[in-house]
């Protein structure tokens, strides 16, 4: 498998389920959002098992591997969506989406390291990812009469950052013990075990919600078919350059941003998205 092409598709992916996520989540509220994107996914790898697979043994001893993902990503999508609804959307998803900077430095720790023109190319996606995501908190800021409120984004999108991390590292594990599809539906079972229960504890306010319900589904498709391209990477030979690429998902989610939403771009940080890109394009003709 690719890795690069694994991460750019999950980029796209989560790029354009993290701009949906924007509006969902503030009308009906982060929870209510991240438990129907992890129930509608679930139902998703769920009816793909029964038509092309077979479901796994739940009762392996490895089975923690999946599990621990599972609810690291619902965790970290209900931090992102919260960071998201606090906005602005050009702030949040940059910091917790870059998270695969930090994946590329783990693996460096552990002996997994490029090559020097890898190396190169990763250096000049992460720098992009960086100025992505730090090129406008001075001015968002200012803009925000609340600065609590800017605080509290940032708090969330590094909580979701951090999260990322091991649900990531943990399901590309669990994909090498499992098969992609079955990974991923052990960790929507744990994921749903995780969200559920906070809509008893936390209950938000009756919206008219059936009007979001095809984008809610929409959502949930990208989400688990971003999840299920992470984890096969790690039956590549370099895991960490699918999650080099998917930092590109920040770029899009400010490019769609941009183009539906009229949010303002500075230069710098359309400088970062055009090395983001370059760079994943380069790690792609290198593979």
């Amino acid at each position: 498998m690719n890795p690069v092409l694994l991460g750019a598709l999950a980029a796209l992916c989560y790029g354009t389920l993290d701009f949906a996520a924007g509006s969902v989540s503030r009308s009906i509220g982060a929870i209510r959002a991240t438990a129907a994107v992890t129930l509608f996914g679930l139902v998703l790898v769920t009816m793909t098992l029964m038509a092309f697979s077979t479901f796994p043994d739940l009762a392996r001893n490895d089975i923690l591997w999946p599990l621990v993902a599972g609810a690291g990503v619902a965790l970290a999508t209900l931090w992102l969506f919260a960071g998201i609804a606090s906005g602005p959307v050009s702030l949040a998803v940059p910091v917790a989406m870059s998270y695969p900077a930090t994946i590329v430095l783990l693996g460096a720790l552990a002996g997994h390291m490029p090559t020097p023109l890898q190396l190169l190319f990763i250096t000049i996606v992460l720098l992009g990812a960086f100025l992505v995501a730090w090129a406008e908190p001075n001015e968002a800021a200012k803009s925000d009469e609340k600065p609590d409120r800017w605080r509290r984004t940032i708090i969330l999108a590094l909580l979701a950052h951090a999260t990322f991390i091991i649900a990531i590292l943990a399901g590309q594990k669990s994909a090498v013990l499992f098969d992609e599809l079955q990974s991923v539906w052990i960790s929507r079972l744990a994921g749903s075990a995780v969200i559920l229960p906070l809509l008893l504890i936390r209950p938000e306010p009756l919206r008219p919600q059936a009007g979001y319900l095809p984008v809610l589904f929409l959502m949930g498709l990208l989400d688990v078919v971003g999840t299920g391209l992470l984890f096969a990477a790690g039956k590549s030979d370099q895991p960490e350059l699918a999650a080099v690429c998917a930092t590109a998902s920040g770029a899009i989610t400010i490019v769609l941003a941009r183009i539906f939403l009229k949010e303002r771009i500075v230069y710098l940080r359309w400088l970062g998205i055009a090395a983001t890109f370059l760079g994943v394009a380069a790690l792609s003709a290198l593979k």
